[in-house]
């Protein structure tokens, strides 16, 4: 994996600081000024690290939005291991988990069309395939393990199995991402919020099977 928690936990503590470093202040950019608007150059400076470090660490623009959009799944994802932790399970909990993926997602909304083109190019072999192959495999480890947790005094009347919702989450939220790719005004991005609370309020009714139902196998 190209930064993966293992290369951070093995790089010497400066060379961990200045990755995390490079990841926040993508995020920041990314966010304030879209894909294109924001540099490598721009990233380098506001992270406080040379141009050359931040090539050293992420070979492209698309590599480094990629692993931006995984540290962000990431910290949801510890932010609920906490949670899991103190015992706070349950429909709730699991819909408060997704409000926070889909939040990050419409924070990100500038990134939207340059998501869509890296999404685009990973039809073709090469890095940019190789770094959302393992974003993927990753996001759905993170979704099926969250729901293993969630669920687990209700694992056994879910709707579906664990590992197929998870991938019913992760590609009901990449087509949201692909329609704010497209939206065009206001009203087009209140149409994609009013579609995610209709997404959450399906969820919250057939994720798990209704009495007497038999779950799908």
């Amino acid at each position: 994996m190209a930064l993966s928690d293992n290369l951070l936990s093995s790089a010497s503590p400066r060379a961990a600081r200045s990755i995390q470093r490079i990841l926040d202040a993508a995020r920041r950019l990314f966010g304030r000024e879209g894909y294109q608007g924001a540099s490598m150059t721009e990233v380098a400076r506001a992270a406080g690290v040379s141009k050359g470090l931040l090539h050293y660490h992420f070979r492209s623009k698309e590599h480094l939005l990629i692993e931006a959009q995984r540290a962000t799944f990431r910290q949801i994802h510890r932010r609920f291991e906490e949670r899991f932790q103190k015992g706070d399970l349950g429909m709730e909990t699991a819909l408060e988990a997704l409000d926070a993926m889909w939040e990050a997602l419409f924070d990100m909304r500038k990134w939207a069309p340059f998501m869509v083109e890296t999404l685009s190019l990973s039809a073709h072999p090469g890095p940019v395939r190789q770094h959302l192959d393992e974003f993927y495999a990753e996001s759905n480890a993170f979704l099926e393990r969250g729901i293993h947790q969630v669920f687990a005094s209700d694992i056994d009347t879910l709707s579906i199995p664990p590992d197929r919702l998870a991938r019913v989450v992760r590609t009901a939220l990449h087509g949201l991402v692909v329609e704010m790719a497209h939206a065009r005004s206001e009203a087009d991005m209140e149409s994609i919020e009013e579609t995610y609370r209709d997404l959450r309020d399906l969820f919250s009714e057939v994720a798990l099977a209704t009495p007497g139902s038999e779950p799908a196998a």
